[in-house]
């Protein structure tokens, strides 16, 4: 992480230990670095003497002159500044203060989880709006190289912005006869152009520039020159920048009657190629990888590589401005030879270079993105008198079975590429969706992260032993699946991830990948005939038919011992569809199957449950047995729950409890199931 770009936070608070505590609230790793102030002229001298890019300032009513030293500074600082007020819970005049402020945000101090995020957040942001500054500039300079090569070019193009011309280089105006780009400026491309037959409206062309729609075709028109003269042309167009807005580029060939007859193919070449490089473009690769997406029903031995040279701003200082295109030739020749010229390989930007890897599994995928950076590692690009040694990062992204986009695809691979050229560069870096259980991103986000998790092997079994305080060999075996990254040790339980895949329509086929496992366990270890295996369900899995089916026939077989098998589903679920439940009990409790109903929480309306349920056990929420000793009313529901459990002869079984007094509370009231065999901990299978 110390990649990041540092972001200077001004700590503003008489508290001694307020910066020692917030620096180690963020951590090593934030990329935050603290500037600390205790009175309002330390904070006059933090602006003066410092680039400020966020405050966080306590706000006491007992000491106003401090934060409103912070306001002062801020107002007359001339442009806009992030900052976050922490007040006391108790003080409201504080908090007042802050919100006649327009701070950006405030958090009371006791809420540090929350102050960590939102500066984070800040910090994030920060970066951003840093970066896209950057990648402004850069856009600049390639326009600035790009309108270079076009005034060059011994093609006629054009840009058009809603079908006005907004640049033309020296062919198109010698095509067309004119002398200066003033005389084209803001000319309809209606008045250069008129359509050769019925099935092509050049109006409609036109209204689809606006929307962004490029003709797929090239179009055969009557083009009108200044001096009123026509003549036959071929025009295609394609999506471009221009001045930083998008626009249509216009690329326009004569069609003469004794030109070449390979014109057409030279006309999709070019239209399909990088002007400078001839490798495909970036149009040609979205359209090459359309076509394998259509062709193959599940893409997952489908790579997708992205290649850039590292410190590519200090060898471009180095090379100079003029010499920009002979080095992205050179870069060319360099991935070319790495790959091999038998793989296609696209220029999608300045020194951005992709390739596409059909019926390449990852491993497979790995191995040829680690032989480009050996490859290239120590060669040396000559450009003039200029020798350089150079070194490369790639970013790669597998498909997946989830019916991927192509755009999604280079997306993803861009940000391996960036990850990679952030991590110090010379490697590579495969993309795997984020899996955090910190994570707000929505339902999108949770959806790649879980068909990922499925199509590469990060999903693992993880099982609890529950005993008994009064049985010596009774044990169940409660078995859920985490996520786990390959490249990361954080692990996300179900209890995180259960929701978004209900929502999602993923919940099935979790639940059957968390069957397959068990199964295999079953199979290659040595387990007792009289152990229970508890698996939490979705309910979405059993009002799935297809799934209930496939269930059926794994216990018929005997890959899962019915016997020996509870399914569980969670309360929350179970409350509004009694009726569906009881219908998945009435299937598979002939088969000797039992049943549980899983995560109670304390005010769960559990009696209907009960009654109407033909439940084995009933497994408690870890908020139901923390602090029995000192919460009577926790107490006293439990022991309603026990005495209505037992009406039912349904068993409790209570989550795993560190206390031995909630222990000794436990058994007083009759739970003798306990999560953990208070000997050994919970451990994968």
């Amino acid at each position: 992480m110390n990649s990041l770009l540092p972001v200077r936070a001004l700590l503003v608070t008489d508290d001694p230990a307020g910066p020692k505590r917030v620096d180690r609230l963020l951590g090593s790793d934030s990329g935050i670095v603290l500037v600390y102030a205790d009175t309002a002229n330390a904070v006059t001298r933090a602006f003066e003497e410092h680039q400020i890019d966020l405050v966080v300032a306590y706000a006491d009513s007992s000491l106003p002159e401090l934060f409103d030293a912070v306001h002062r500074q801020v107002r007359e600082l001339g442009q806009p500044i992030a900052v976050i007020g922490i007040v006391d819970p108790e003080d409201e005049a504080a908090a007042a203060t802050l919100g006649r402020a327009g701070v950006e945000g405030f958090v009371t101090s006791d809420n540090e989880r929350r102050l960590h995020a939102i500066l984070l957040r800040q910090a994030e942001l920060l970066r951003a709006k840093q970066s896209a500054s950057l990648a402004n500039r850069r856009l600049s300079e390639i326009e600035e190289r790009y309108t270079l090569l076009l005034d060059s070019s011994s093609e006629a193009i054009a840009y058009l912005h809603e079908g006005l011309h907004i640049f033309a280089n020296p062919a198109y105006l010698a095509m067309f006869g004119f002398d200066s780009f003033e005389e084209v400026e803001g000319l309809s491309m209606l008045d250069l152009l008129e359509s050769t037959d019925q099935d092509t409206d050049l109006k409609q062309v036109l209204k689809a520039l606006a929307h962004d729609e490029i003709p797929g075709a090239p179009l055969l028109v009557n083009a009108q020159r200044a001096d009123g003269s026509q003549f036959s042309a071929v025009v295609m167009f394609s999506r471009a920048r221009y001045g930083g807005e998008a626009c249509a580029q216009m690329l326009v060939h004569e069609d003469r009657a004794d030109a070449d007859p390979a014109l057409t193919e030279e006309l999709r070449r070019i239209k399909q190629s990088d002007l400078l490089t001839g490798l495909l473009n970036h149009a040609a690769l979205i359209d090459l990888l359309k076509r394998i997406l259509e062709s193959h029903a599940d893409s997952t031995d489908l790579a997708v590589m992205m290649m850039s040279i590292d410190d590519h701003e200090r060898v471009q200082s180095r090379v100079g401005i003029g010499a920009s295109d002979q080095l992205i030739r050179s870069l060319t020749d360099l991935f070319v030879e790495a790959v091999g010229e038998e793989i296609p390989m696209a220029r999608l930007r300045d020194h951005i270079f992709a390739v596409v890897l059909e019926n390449h599994s990852e491993t497979q995928a790995d191995a040829v993105s680690r032989q480009v950076v050996e490859s290239c590692q120590g060669q040396v690009i000559e450009i003039g008198e200029i020798s350089l040694p150079v070194t490369v990062s790639v970013g790669v992204t597998q498909g997946s079975s989830a019916n991927p986009v192509a755009e999604n695809l280079i997306s993803q691979a861009d940000l391996a590429l960036a990850e990679a050229l952030r991590s110090g560069g010379n490697g590579y870096v495969r993309y795997r969706p984020r899996i955090s259980s910190a994570t707000d991103d929505g339902d999108l986000a949770w959806g790649e992260r879980l068909v990922h998790a499925l199509d590469h092997d990060e999903i693992q079994l993880l099982s609890s032993p529950v005993t008994s305080m009064d049985e010596d060999d009774f044990i169940i075996h409660e078995i859920e699946s985490r996520l786990r990254s390959q490249d990361s040790d954080e692990v996300v339980m179900p209890s995180v991830f259960s929701a978004a895949a209900g929502r999602l329509g993923l919940a099935s086929r979790m639940d059957k990948d968390l069957l397959r496992r068990l199964a295999l366990e079953l199979k290659e270890r040595q387990f007792s005939r009289d152990d229970l295996w508890m698996v939490t369900l979705s309910l979405q899995s059993a009002l799935d038919s297809s799934f209930c089916d496939h269930l059926e026939a794994q216990m018929k077989r005997d890959v899962l011992p019915a016997r020996q098998m509870i399914w569980a589903f969670r309360d929350l679920e179970v409350q509004d569809k009694l009726r569906q439940t009881q219908e998945f009990i009435h299937r598979f409790g002939p088969m000797g199957c039992r049943f549980a109903v899983c995560d109670v929480v304390p005010d769960s309306a559990t009696g209907p449950s009960l009654r109407f349920l033909e439940l084995d056990f009933l497994r408690l929420a870890p908020e139901m047995v923390q602090n029995l000793g000192g919460n009577e009313t926790l107490r006293d529901q439990l022991a309603e729950l026990v005495r209505e459990a037992s009406r039912n002869h349904v068993r409790i079984v209570a989550p795993k409890v560190d206390d031995t007094s909630d222990l000794a509370t436990l058994w007083q009231l009759g739970i003798t199931l306990v999560q953990g065999e208070f000997v050994r901990e919970q451990a994968g299978l």
